[in-house]
């Protein structure tokens, strides 16, 4: 039996570790080392007594996806993660960002409805715990969304609605929170940890990674300080 406590992190490409580009190129994006990823310097700040589990994938949205790309929706592909990973002990997500580019219309009311379901997957997947007891869940507030320097993809910055993306991406953490409460998850601002680099104004930097990673790893620590 692993002893160890299984963390899974399931987010988008702020949890692959994407580097936020200055022009756009026809090849695939390239990731952060294992030094600059939150979910890898997670796992050197938590130590031998966890397994840190990094499930990222760019573009991937809450419940949303377009083009016939089902496979971006958190929620197609969230279940098969936990059963496959199973028992996890928590699990940490951080998801919403791509709601914003996807769903055009979406209004800071339809914001919690997307990660609620993604809470309810897990809460309703008892089999996906230690001792079929659903996994605590630590639910991170996306960073804001900015506009890029002017020498980086400024186009980026119109993908998620502008100033009504910036807008709505600003209200992740009193969204996220109230989703938290409510549902009995804890709860982590990601914005007072992480910002997005100048290049495309939605990636976080390297430096965000590393601090990202240390408050979580705070939290992690403090939730099964008692094991």
């Amino acid at each position: 039996m692993n002893d160890k406590i299984q963390v899974l992190c399931y987010g988008d490409s702020n949890t692959w570790g994407c580097i936020g580009r200055w022009k756009d190129l026809p090849i695939p994006s390239e990731r952060f080392d294992a030094q600059h990823r939150w979910p890898s310097v997670l796992q050197s700040r938590l130590g031998d007594d966890y397994n840190v589990i990094s499930e990222g994938l760019c573009g991937r949205t809450t419940i949303y996806y377009k083009d016939e790309l089902q496979y971006k929706s958190g929620e197609y592909y969230l279940l098969p993660c936990l059963i496959t990973h199973r028992p996890l002990d928590i699990v940490v997500i951080m998801l919403g960002t791509n709601d914003l580019q996807i769903k055009k219309d979406i209004t800071e009311e339809e914001m919690p409805i997307g990660i609620s379901k993604l809470v309810d997957i897990i809460q309703d997947s008892p089999q996906c715990g230690r001792g079929n007891v659903p996994p605590k869940i630590l639910l991170i507030a996306p960073p804001e969304i900015k506009p890029s320097h002017p020498d980086g993809r400024v186009h980026v910055y119109a993908k998620f609605r502008g100033d009504i993306g910036r807008d709505l991406s600003l209200k992740f953490p009193q969204v996220y929170k109230k989703v938290a409460d409510e549902k009995h998850c804890f709860f982590l601002n990601g914005a007072d940890y992480a910002k997005p680099g100048p290049a495309d104004g939605v990636h976080i930097d390297a430096d965000s990674h590393v601090r990202l990673a240390s408050a979580v790893a705070d939290a992690v620590k403090k939730i099964f300080q008692n094991k």
